[in-house]
C-alpha cells in the first residue's frame, strides 16, 4: 500500500459544493415537522380500540442504485481498501462512460495524489478546475501539489481561488495561512543573506520552529473527521522544504 505523500497542507478528501444549501434543508426539516404534527392529530382522532392491534405496513425496499451510482460505490470500496491500481482502472472504465462525474473526477486526482503520481494529479485537477471553475476543492488540492513541489506562489494563487468559490472553506483558509507563513520565511532568510540583523532573525527563528518538520503518523485510508484532518494538517507544516 503507498503511503499518501507529505503536503505542506491539508488536501480534500471530497467534493461537498454539490449538497444541497442549508435553507432547503432547514425547509425540508420544518415540512416534516408539520408533516408529523398532522399526523399525530390524525392518530387521536382515529385511535384504535383497546386490544385492537394495528396493521402495519412492510417496510420500503431498499433504493435501487443507478448503474452510474453502483460503479461509484465499487470505486470508493476500492479507494478505501488502499486497492489504488484497482480503483484507477475501474475510475477510467467509469468515465468513459460518465465524462462529466466531477465527484469521480476528483477521487481520480486525489488516487493520483496517494499513489504519488503527482504531475498527473495537477494535470487531472487543473481540469476540473477548468471544466467545473465553481467547486473550491479541486484548487485547494491543486495548492497542496504546489506547496509539495515548493511552488508557494502558485499555491497561494490555488487557494484564494478556492476562497473566492467558497468564501466558507475553512480549510483553504488554513492552508493559506500555512502558505503565507512559509512565503515569510523564505522571505526573511532572503534578507538574512543580504543584511542579517537580530529582529530579522529572531523572526525567521520563529517561524522556523513553528514550521519544523513532524514525524508522519501512519497514513489512514478512511477520510478522517474534519478537525482530527485540520491537526494532522498543522503537524504536518513545513515537510515540503524550505
Amino acid at each position: 500500500m503507498t503511503q499518501r505523500s507529505r503536503s505542506l497542507l491539508h488536501p480534500a478528501t471530497r467534493l461537498l459544493s454539490r449538497l444541497r444549501p442549508v435553507a432547503a434543508a432547514a425547509r425540508s426539516a420544518r415540512t416534516l415537522a408539520l408533516a408529523g404534527a398532522t399526523l399525530g392529530l390524525a392518530g387521536t382522532l382515529f385511535a384504535l380500540p383497546a386490544g385492537a392491534q394495528a396493521i402495519t405496513d412492510p417496510p420500503p425496499p431498499a433504493p435501487l442504485q443507478t448503474p452510474q451510482q453502483a460503479s461509484e460505490s465499487a470505486i470508493n470500496k476500492l479507494v478505501d481498501a488502499g486497492k489504488f491500481n484497482d480503483a484507477l482502472a475501474k475510475i477510467d472504465d467509469h468515465l468513459k462512460q460518465y465524462p462529466r462525474d466531477a465527484q469521480v473526477r476528483f477521487t481520480r486526482g486525489r488516487v493520483l495524489m496517494e499513489m504519488g503520481r503527482n504531475a498527473e494529479a495537477i494535470d487531472a485537477f487543473t481540469a476540473l478546475t477548468q471544466d467545473f471553475p465553481e467547486l473550491p476543492e479541486p484548487f485547494n488540492n491543486l495548492a497542496a501539489l504546489y506547496a509539495q513541489a515548493g511552488e508557494y506562489d502558485k499555491a497561494r494563487a490555488a487557494l484564494e481561488s478556492a476562497i473566492r468559490n467558497n468564501p466558507s472553506f475553512a480549510v483553504a483558509y488554513s492552508n493559506l495561512g500555512d502558505v503565507y507563513a512559509k512565503l515569510a520565511q523564505q522571505a526573511y532568510q532572503k534578507s538574512l543573506k543580504i543584511s542579517p540583523t537580530a529582529r530579522v532573525s529572531s523572526r525567521e527563528k520563529i517561524l522556523s520552529n513553528m514550521l519544523t518538520p513532524q514525524r508522519a503518523a501512519p497514513v489512514s485510508q478512511t477520510p478522517s473527521p474534519a478537525k482530527a484532518s485540520d491537526d494532522a494538517a498543522l503537524k504536518n507544516v513545513g515537510k515540503s522544504g524550505n
